[in-house]
C-alpha cells in the first residue's frame, strides 16, 4: 500500500456499541503488517482535558450544559491535533482515530447545543482524509454494550431512543460536511466488517 507522503488521517465513527474501537484496532494491525508506521488514537483523549471529560461523563452527576461539554471536547481535540495527530502525519505516519469531530457534530446538538455553533468551534480541526462510519441499529449497539459492560452502563450517551436519533444524525453527516464519509454495515461479523473497511482504505488511499 502506498499512502500519502505526508501521512494519512483515517477516522472510524459510529454510535456507542457499533464496534469502532475493534475496527480501528484491526485496521491498525493490517496497516502495520504492511510495514507502514501507524498511530492508533481516540477521542476523548486519556490526558488533560480528555481525562476530565471521561471522569465527568462516567462518574459525575453534575448537569453540565451542552455548551460546556462541547467546548471541552473541542479543546481536547485541538490539543490532540497539535500534540499527536499532526506531528505523526508530518512524519509520514498513518493515524487512525476512534472518533473525532463527527461525534461532536452528532451528539452535542442532540443534547441541546446549537448545531452551527458546534460546527463553528470545531472549524479549525484538520479534516480527515477518510472517514468510515460503522452503522448498526441502536438495539444491536445497546445489546453489545450490555454484554461488554456486564449490565446497564452509567454513561449518559447510552439510551435506546437517543441512540436511534444519533444514528440518523450520523447518516446525514455527508449533507453537512464536504468530505469522504463511507458507511459500512456493522451488523455483521467482525471479520466481514473489517474486510469492507480494508477495501475502502485500499481504494481511497492507494
Amino acid at each position: 500500500m502506498k499512502m500519502n507522503m505526508e501521512g494519512s488521517f483515517i477516522v472510524v465513527e459510529g454510535i456507542d456499541g457499533s464496534g469502532t474501537t475493534t475496527q480501528r484496532d484491526l485496521l491498525c494491525k493490517w496497516i502495520k503488517d504492511m510495514d507502514r508506521e501507524v498511530v492508533s488514537t481516540h477521542e476523548p483523549t486519556e490526558e488533560g482535558i480528555g481525562r476530565l471529560i471521561r471522569e465527568r461523563l462516567v462518574h459525575d452527576s453534575h448537569d453540565y450544559s451542552p455548551e460546556t461539554i462541547g467546548l471541552a471536547f473541542a479543546a481536547d481535540r485541538l490539543i490532540h491535533l497539535e500534540e499527536k495527530i499532526i506531528p505523526s502525519l508530518e512524519k509520514g505516519k498513518t493515524v487512525v482515530s476512534d472518533r473525532y469531530y463527527h461525534s461532536s457534530l452528532v451528539y452535542q446538538p442532540e443534547h441541546g447545543a446549537d448545531s452551527e455553533w458546534v460546527k463553528e468551534i470545531n472549524k479549525h480541526a484538520r479534516k480527515p482524509d477518510l472517514t468510515i462510519l460503522v452503522d448498526v441499529p441502536a438495539e444491536v449497539a445497546l445489546r453489545r454494550q450490555k454484554e461488554r459492560d456486564g449490565g446497564e452502563s452509567s454513561i449518559i450517551f447510552e439510551r435506546s431512543e437517543f441512540q436511534k436519533r444519533i444514528r440518523d444524525r450520523y447518516k446525514n453527516l455527508e449533507e453537512v460536511l464536504e468530505e469522504n464519509i463511507y458507511i459500512v454495515d456493522g451488523n455483521r461479523s467482525i471479520e466481514e466488517v473489517h474486510e469492507d473497511v480494508k477495501k475502502i482504505v485500499e481504494e481511497e488511499l492507494l
